[in-house]
């Protein structure tokens, strides 16, 4: 058995399971999938938890606090319902004191890193902590989703099962991906969806064998879990679509360009108002109730920007939101994400992308029932069309916005338009905008989870670390009779040549002499500056690795001089390749063994 990395090991229920499944002595595949049900009945529950608490604070706070304010009266009381998302804020303060770091903030960004970089392994306070700020920020009117929240719970809870069986790390990551889809695949009663938001989102589109069917089963056992509390609802009551001619599927694709455009403003937008509350000098309580305050300023105008905004979805889809009202929800709603969230109250992006999507394109079917009439089907069709589109386009996560449409409509025609506005969505988006609401804030600092562990690895290790600063160099002057009898007592076998101020002027391998090594008469005629040679590629202390990987693998070569920025001459150590490749094996048992994430 490994050695306990957690102290859940130890726990009386860790040890008599571990004991039950050494006496089964399963095989390897028939564990994880027994693991995999484990998983996805305890994913479905905590979301159907989840949400229970959700609507346990709206009742109490925000309809509770509305009734106390009177704001059923209109003007002027409407003007208190900041109050409401205030008081959300104002309750995440004591939690935020009492767990540092685990509270503000969109989240999910830092649980990508902690499962595709830092072993995959949580604490079990994180399923209570997720839980209660999201819930509260949501359930007082905050400006956000809880589908990023229930993709954190469901990967806690699959890391906790993990950790308790011990598995090894690729294992935790796949149990992790199993309590995400099982979460969402609940929320939705969508397990296609689930498996592809796992895979997509969390997995970064790594599709093997050995992860998919476990993920499909948590899945489809997160879904069954709300069928059986709830009954086979859809998230949203969607009208049935209408493709009135094959013809009016070309509409779709300006839709997607559209969705596409927004998206990109939604992300940055989404980051700038982030960077704004983060340069603020107030102190760090005062900024989420601030961004409290906002998102209730916006919402005196424009209410349907207040919590996950589906109830104004599904108006959306029945067609009886129409007009320029519904941009004016879009961007309202785009703002007040940015500062709930940026402030640094907690929940998700994904609802938020899909009112927005539902607004834009409800607006775009009403236009074209305007300028085609009889041609094109009603805003709702659009609406829906519309939800998938920027839903692909802000996560970049094309297969998961098509299939969470196609599970709530259920209908084969709506494939087509979905796939159309999605593609072409997920295209200008990425086009313009690299990584995604996601992945940019990890991008930002030098993390590109898409471009794999090993990259990762090489990028979070920089030169000055690695570089030996023993550095053994020739004058430009040296004759090569000297420089044979001093080379057979050094380690090295590349050498920086420096000029008269000791500068670096050239560089010189065994290889440049070896022609010359052996000729009688030249050992006080050739000197190094004439065998070097001085087209020099270097590196500074604070380039990254995977920086000075790529500049040796673009000559081949087998050591880079390390210079200063201030300086490009001034030598200040010497970098080899074998010390990248201990660097990256010790990195990579660093992570393997590193402590659980909150």
């Amino acid at each position: 058995m490994p050695q306990s990395r957690h102290p859940i090991l130890d726990h009386p229920v860790a040890i008599r399971l571990r004991s039950l499944l050494e006496g089964l002595r399963p095989s390897e595949p028939t564990a994880l999938l027994g693991m995999a049900i484990v998983v996805g009945l305890l994913g479905g529950f905590g979301n159907l938890l989840y949400r229970r608490m959700i609507e346990l604070v709206h009742h109490v706070v925000f309809e509770g606090g509305g009734e106390w304010l009177h704001l059923e009266r209109g003007w002027p009381w409407l003007l208190l319902l900041p109050l409401l998302p205030v008081a959300g804020a104002v309750l995440l303060i004591p939690l935020a004191a009492l767990f540092p770091g685990e509270v503000r903030g969109y989240g999910l960004p830092k649980f990508l890193e902690a499962v595709n970089l830092k072993g995959a392994v949580f604490r079990a306070r994180t399923v209570v902590v997720k839980s209660v700020a999201s819930a509260i920020t949501i359930g007082t009117g905050g400006s956000a989703g809880t589908e990023g929240p229930i993709a954190q719970i469901g990967g806690a809870i699959g890391s906790l099962v993990g950790q308790a069986l011990n598995v090894g790390q690729d294992r935790l990551r796949t149990l992790v991906a199993c309590g995400v889809a099982a979460g969402i695949g609940g929320t939705f009663n969508a397990p296609i969806a689930g498996v592809f938001f796992a895979h997509e989102l969390v997995l970064c589109r790594s599709f093997v064998t050995t992860s998919f069917v476990p993920v499909v089963i948590s899945s489809g056992l997160g879904a069954m879990v709300t069928r059986a509390v709830e009954g086979n609802r859809p998230a949203f009551h969607v009208p049935h679509y209408l493709l009135r001619t094959p013809w009016e599927a070309l509409l779709y694709v300006p839709l997607g360009i559209l969705v596409g455009l927004v998206a990109v403003h939604f992300i940055r937008s989404f980051y700038g108002i982030g960077d704004r509350f983060q340069a603020w000098g107030a102190p760090e309580w005062v900024k989420p109730v601030v961004g409290a305050a906002l998102t209730g300023a916006l919402a005196i105008a424009f209410p349907q920007v207040l919590g996950d905004g589906y109830r104004h979805v599904e108006l959306a889809l029945a067609g009886q939101l129409t007009g320029w009202a519904l941009v004016l929800v879009a961007l309202a709603k785009i703002y007040a994400t940015g500062f709930t969230l940026g402030s640094g109250n907690a929940g998700g992006v994904f609802a938020p992308s899909l009112v927005i999507g539902a607004m834009l394109g409800g607006a775009y079917g009403w236009a074209m029932d305007v300028l085609f009439p009889g041609f094109a089907a009603g805003p709702g069709s659009y609406a829906l069309v519309g939800m998938g589109g920027f839903l692909a386009a802000a996560t970049h996560a094309p297969m998961t916005a098509i299939f969470l449409i196609f599970e709530m409509t259920g209908e084969y025609t709506v494939i087509v338009p979905i796939m159309f506005a999605c593609v072409v969505g997920y295209s200008v988006s990425r086009w313009l905008q690299p990584h995604s609401i996601d992945h940019l804030e990890l991008a930002r600092r030098g993390i590109h989870l898409e471009e794999g562990r090993e990259t990762n690895v090489l990028k979070s290790i920089q030169v000055g670390a690695l570089m030996n600063r023993q550095v053994e160099s020739f004058p430009e002057s040296t004759p090569l009779g000297v420089m044979l009898r001093a080379i057979p007592m050094s380690r090295h076998v590349t050498f920086p040549l420096v000029d008269g101020a000791g500068k670096l002027s050239g560089i010189i391998s065994l290889q440049d002499f070896r022609e010359v090594a052996y000729e009688e008469g030249l050992a006080d005629l050739v000197v190094a500056g004439e065998l070097g040679t001085h087209e020099v590629i270097t590196v500074f202390p604070d380039d990254t690795v995977h920086d000075a990987l790529g500049r040796i693998g673009y000559r081949n070569i087998e050591h880079l001089p390390v210079v200063s920025r201030d300086d490009p001459r001034e030598i200040l150590g010497m970098l080899s390749r074998q010390d990248i490749l201990s660097a990256y094996n010790k990195a990579l048992i660093d992570r393997s063994l590193r402590t659980p994430e909150g």
